[in-house]
């Protein structure tokens, strides 16, 4: 039995398996450039809204300060508002930076920074919100921990730590450390919460994850997903471990 020899192809057929090969490398361009966009706006949408939230609550206490009559207080809650709008526009800086990337990598922008001062200051912003939601936020950032550092993303990825233990633990306690060795920066955010059960810990980094099998509440998905982003863009790890008592753990390490 002879094997039968296919025809040669026509100059048109080489043209249209071409053209079909070209059509095809362009849609999954386009396809992975539409992920990227996503995934700044999912970044943009999550961050903005957190210092949006806290500004709204500072102006708030600010008005029914100066409906009362106490000026001083009232000026203190202006000032504090307007260190949440620059963070605000920070950010915004950031994120408009991120989109001529394409979403490829996170623009860091380093210089020397105190990150137990930043943290301090990022605390002293969240007061009121862990009043409101009667828990006991505890700063343990004494000593200084100055390194080559992207403060507006540590910032961040503390501000995501924070209101995750916040809004999903159910606990009644946070703790925020930081403290620092010759080579990297550690910040730790512990609660004594619900925890996270051992099937949704190897997902919790993932965009869009929600802990489905964790006694906690759920959120977008976003938050820890953008924690891990930014960390990896510093050149840091991040682990999650379950906290004394049960709750969560999570441990950052940025090199400096």
């Amino acid at each position: 039995m002879t094997s039968r020899q296919l025809p040669p192809r026509t100059d048109a057929e080489t043209y249209v398996a071409g053209t079909g090969a070209s059509l095809a490398d362009e849609l999954d361009r386009l396809s992975r450039e539409l992920a990227q966009r996503d995934d700044i706006l999912s970044i943009a949408a999550h961050e903005l809204r957190n210092p949006l939230h806290s500004l709204a609550l500072h102006l708030a206490l600010a008005r029914a300060m100066a409906q009362s009559g106490d000026a001083a207080l009232a000026a203190e809650r202006l000032l504090r508002a307007e260190q949440v709008l620059r963070r605000y526009s920070e950010r915004v800086t950031v994120l408009l930076d991120l989109l001529p990337a394409g979403g490829e990598g996170y623009p860091l922008h380093v210089r020397e920074t105190d990150a137990a001062a930043l943290l301090r200051t990022l605390a002293q912003v969240y007061e009121e919100e862990a009043q409101a939601r009667d828990i006991q936020l505890r700063v343990e950032a004494e000593e200084p921990c100055v390194g080559m550092l992207d403060p507006i993303a540590l910032e961040q990825v503390a501000d995501n730590l924070l209101l995750n233990a916040f809004k999903h633990s159910g606990g009644s306690r946070v703790t925020l450390r930081c403290r620092c060795d010759a080579s990297h920066c550690t910040v730790e955010v512990e609660d004594n919460g619900r925890g996270i059960a051992d099937e949704d810990r190897e997902h919790v980094f993932e965009k869009y994850a929600v802990a489905t099998r964790s006694p906690r509440g759920t959120g977008s998905g976003l938050g820890l997903w953008i924690v891990a982003r930014l960390v990896r863009a510093q050149g840091g790890d991040l682990r999650m471990t379950q906290a004394p008592g049960g709750g969560c753990r999570f441990v950052i390490r940025i090199p400096i």
